[in-house]
């Protein structure tokens, strides 16, 4: 499979005009869906067509549930181009999320609808729990565990389908690469201002911060400058940083357990974003 292969057929679904031109979608869940149809293959390589169909409807589902997230929850009046933008976001994720069952059950796949479907009632029990989690303060390790859960709750649905010996591999490579994408979603999220007392960051300086420094953003009273100093001033970017090198390293020590060089090559090519992720990262904190 090329690389975006994937990517290429799901353009059909969410390529409208209608949806690109008027609100934003979320990253797409490129590392996962490529480690699932590489560890599909894997099993058996003569059944092309049917492991792109399941990874293409595993990608839909994804995109789905990460749209939803997207959704402000706001309900308060605002212009038109943000309602507008908020009403796609419901219909573009209810629409990316219907699509599996179509495209299984024509594929003749019914036993993962079944499967998949429940992996869905989970992933959306566990970002329940976590909100109310995050209603009081929540320790930082604990929050990105809680978070790689939820990425990886979809895909785990896909592990009857691996070889036994296989089973704990991959369960192990989407775990890494799990934490990985929430990583460096922290790692974007955190110069912007906290909302609903969220994130990464957020957490970090509750967690360690100064009494006052606490109050101060327990209560919004910080603005984009002052957070910026309080990002440096705990070593949030750093931490983050080094979170994002301990599992980009743990994916290169599993690496070596994958049997055939091609499938080497590709693990590498997945986990290879993250790798120029973490030496942009690092050459931007030694210039600053």
């Amino acid at each position: 499979m090329k690389p975006y292969r994937i990517t290429e057929m799901a353009h059909k679904y969410v390529g409208y005009d209608m949806i690109t031109n008027h609100t934003a979608l979320p990253e797409y869940p490129v590392a996962r869906v490529r480690l699932l149809y590489m560890f599909l293959n894997i099993r058996d390589s003569s059944k092309i067509r049917a492991h792109e169909t399941s990874a293409l409807a595993a990608f839909l589902v994804q995109l789905g549930l990460d749209t939803h997230d997207m959704i402000d929850v706001d309900s308060t009046c605002k212009e038109e181009r943000s309602m507008r933008s908020r009403q796609l976001k419901v219909l573009a994720g209810d629409y990316f999320s219907s699509l599996f069952y179509e495209l299984l059950a024509k594929a003749g796949q019914i036993e993962l609808v079944s499967s998949m479907s429940t992996a869905i009632c989970e992933v959306n029990r566990l970002k329940v729990g976590l909100y109310n989690k995050l209603k009081k303060l929540l320790p930082t390790e604990e929050y990105l565990k809680e978070c790689t859960q939820i990425k990886m709750g979809l895909f785990q649905s896909f592990s009857h389908l691996m070889d036994k010996p296989l089973q704990n591999l991959w369960r192990l490579l989407l775990a890494e690469l799990s934490r990985c994408e929430v990583v460096l979603g922290e790692m974007k999220a955190s110069s912007m201002l906290p909302e609903e007392r969220q994130g990464f960051a957020y957490l970090r300086i509750m967690e360690t911060g100064t009494a006052e420094d606490k109050e101060a953003i327990s209560r919004r009273k910080v603005d984009r400058r002052e957070w910026s100093s309080l990002l440096a001033k705990y070593d949030v970017n750093e931490q983050l940083v080094h979170k994002l090198h301990q599992s980009v390293e743990r994916v290169q020590v599993l690496v070596q357990e994958l049997k055939e060089d091609k499938e080497q090559s590709e693990l590498a090519a997945i986990v290879e974003p993250f790798r120029t992720a973490l030496s942009t990262q690092r050459r931007a904190m030694q210039e600053g």
